[in-house]
């Protein structure tokens, strides 16, 4: 595996995580969000995707998907893979518009995103920039 893998993969191990259960657009917003971030912080996907407790299925302790992998075969994991490449690539549109963070709609609002600005809802998901 290539440095350009290693990104691809933790990418998708992230949004394979994050939104395996919001379909494939839910899964290219949390893909966005690791692409926008890396940008702006000039930083590679992994060490976004690894970051403490930024995407807290990839570094929370108590997190219950922390733990989890994908066992082939699991189409949505492919899926995740695919549209990593493509998003590291910039062959997408970014639906998020440009956001960096998101939170579930099934939580409070957290503190962090009271002065954001909403970029996009996909899914079970709220989106800030």
């Amino acid at each position: 595996m290539n440095w350009d893998e290693f990104q691809i993969w933790s990418a998708a191990l992230c949004s394979w995580r994050e939104a395996r259960d919001q379909g494939r657009d839910g899964i290219r917003a949390v893909l966005h969000v690791i692409r926008n971030r890396a940008e702006k912080r000039r930083k590679s996907w992994a060490e976004i995707v690894y970051q403490p407790l930024q995407f807290s299925s990839m570094t929370y302790p108590q997190d219950p998907q922390l733990a989890k992998v994908p066992v082939e075969p699991d189409p949505q994991f492919v899926d995740c893979y695919e549209l990593a490449t493509v998003i590291y690539q910039g062959g997408d549109y970014d639906i998020t518009r440009g956001a960096l963070f998101y939170f579930a709609d099934y939580i409070e609002k957290p503190s962090w995103a009271k002065n954001m600005t909403e970029t996009a809802k996909v899914g079970r998901h709220i989106f800030f920039a």
